[in-house]
């Protein structure tokens, strides 16, 4: 709060010496918070980033959207929401209507992806296993023939 009140003071006094036409914008990092007096990191906290290996199932409820799916755990964990929805729905394909993620069926077990997962899927690196944990299949095409 202080530092808060300091800002808000050194404004009062900029905009009280100087005309501008355009407001000022003011932003402060590695702001002090909670009792301990400690900068607080609000990712670092979350399981998922303590463990970058972990990835989850979940069984799709009646009525319940990817986005609920997806705030409920990957939420706060500060990643990218757009890549965590391609890396679920590529490890899902058979829990989406037509494989859009706006269909979602009932019932369904969903592999959430782990960091490294959704890292892996990103960069195009081949992660150690090729099989998804849920169903067994396999990410890979082969031809035979001629």
């Amino acid at each position: 709060m202080p530092v808060l009140l300091a800002v808000f003071f050194s404004m009062i006094l900029l905009m009280s010496t100087v005309q501008a036409s355009e407001p000022i914008v003011v932003l402060t990092y590695g702001e002090s918070r909670g009792d301990s007096g400690a900068a607080l990191d609000e990712y670092n906290s979350h399981p998922l980033l303590e463990n970058q290996n972990l990835y989850k199932a979940h069984q799709v409820l009646k009525d319940e959207t990817l986005g609920h799916v997806m705030e409920q755990y990957y939420g706060g964990s500060g990643l990218n929401m757009k890549f965590v929805e391609i890396a679920i729905l590529h490890f899902n394909r058979s829990a989406f209507v037509r494989g859009n993620p706006n269909f979602l069926y009932a019932g369904k077990t969903l592999h959430l992806p782990s960091v490294n997962q959704i890292r892996d899927l990103i960069t195009g690196k081949k992660s150690s296993d090729n099989i998804s944990p849920k169903n067994g299949t396999r990410n890979e095409i082969f031809f035979f023939g001629g």
